[in-house]
């Protein structure tokens, strides 16, 4: 009999940390679940009242000492981090976690962080630990959905040369919690990360395009009665996600060469304008002034949906694949439920794999079970999500 995986759950008083909270209490409580949850976060009161609300253990502990972190993690499998920003805790507790040989998970979106976190793969390889970032929607599931293409298209013997484009795409989402709004603005670069292939076409190299330069439409379905139709594709802006590096990732891991890799936000007419404006400044964001303005600007905002909000918060995901001459290989939309409720399933479903996959950086799609096993399950880390249109080649 298997036993139960020990997680530590950091971050637990945020709003995503205390949907995750909420949802391993609830599977703990079923008697499924093949973990034991322990919240664990710095403001030591918050913590308490949720984990005896919720009947968890919890445990108060800041980020600044790393003996203290060290000793916090001894005696647990792997540690989930849900405390934003990324940017000031990441590094901190993956590293951490490795010097006691604690798988490490997140759910953070940041491209910069994701970059250098990259980087602990090969320590954390050496140390027998695994470490899995952007574990949350959307990151997770288009890592899923490009695994699952993949194999698809090997089976069909359509990968033998390599591929051309990938290309992912999310539309817009109706609410934001005030994290992901603090991730968005974080996003807004010069540049975007792009991947291209050098001229040999053997690796795919991270590069950047101007912000607004590369723009495609793309099918999210239509809505009601005709969502899986669509009466008119609706314009995207390539963005800074690590989508795009999940992807790149993946590929590699897949032995698949690609020509390219880019992945997209949908915007309306006025909403691209003001990215492209908030680009050409974003030098002038670095200014304490103006950080702490707009930081208050994203303060005052909603924490995240209520939970009616949450309940009309669906959400859809696009994955392209071209062959070398442009010719669409794969085009399939994935419909979601609320991306903060299935990112709570997400991430809890790769902290119980995440000993079982292999060792070093690893994306989702190395750890959990292929997407087709999951979509229209009634309960799992996908329930609610449904194809508008198929993962089958064309």
């Amino acid at each position: 009999m298997t036993s139960k995986r020990r997680i530590l759950l950091y971050g637990a008083t945020g709003y995503s940390g205390r949907l995750i909270a909420q949802e391993a209490a609830r599977q703990m409580r079923h008697g499924a679940s093949s973990m034991e949850v322990v919240l664990a976060a710095r403001d030591r009161l918050r913590l308490r009242a949720l984990a005896e609300r919720l009947g968890l253990e919890w445990r108060a502990f800041g980020l600044d000492e790393e003996r203290e972190v060290a000793d916090a993690l001894r005696g647990f499998d792997v540690v989930i981090n849900a405390a934003g920003p990324f940017s000031a805790t990441g590094e901190r507790l993956a590293k951490s976690a490795i010097s006691v040989h604690c798988h490490y998970v997140d759910i953070g979106g940041e491209v910069d962080v994701y970059k250098r976190m990259d980087d602990l793969g090969y320590v954390a390889n050496s140390r027998d630990v695994t470490i899995v970032c952007g574990a949350g929607h959307t990151s997770a599931l288009s890592d899923l959905m490009l695994d699952a293409a993949l194999e698809k298209l090997d089976k069909r013997a359509k990968v033998p040369q390599g591929i051309g484009a990938v290309r992912i795409a999310v539309d817009r989402m109706k609410y934001l919690s005030r994290g992901s709004a603090r991730t968005m603005l974080r996003m807004v670069r010069e540049q975007v990360t792009v991947a291209r292939a050098n001229a040999e076409k053997t690796k795919l190299l991270i590069q950047h395009a101007p912000i607004g330069k590369i723009e495609r439409s793309f099918n999210f379905g239509g809505s009601g009665a005709h969502e899986k139709q669509a009466p008119m594709p609706r314009i995207a802006t390539a963005a800074n996600m690590i989508d795009t590096l999940s992807a790149r990732n993946t590929l590699r891991r897949r032995g698949v060469n690609a020509d390219s890799v880019e992945s997209y936000i949908e915007m309306s007419g006025s909403l691209r304008m003001t990215y492209q404006v908030a680009s050409t400044v974003a030098a002038a964001y670095q200014l304490p002034m103006l950080r702490e303005l707009t930081q208050w600007q994203v303060d005052a905002l909603p924490e995240g949906p209520t939970d009616e909000e949450r309940r009309d918060n669906q959400h859809r995901v696009v994955l392209q694949i071209e062959n070398a001459w442009r010719k669409p290989m794969i085009d399939a939309c994935l419909k979601t439920g609320d991306p903060y409720e299935l990112t709570a399933r997400l991430v809890l479903a790769v902290a119980c794999g995440v000993n079982d996959a292999p060792r070093g950086w690893q994306t989702p799609a190395a750890v959990l079970s292929p997407i087709h096993a999951m979509v229209g399950a009634a309960d799992g880390p996908l329930a609610g999500c449904e194809w508008l249109r198929p993962l089958q080649p064309l």
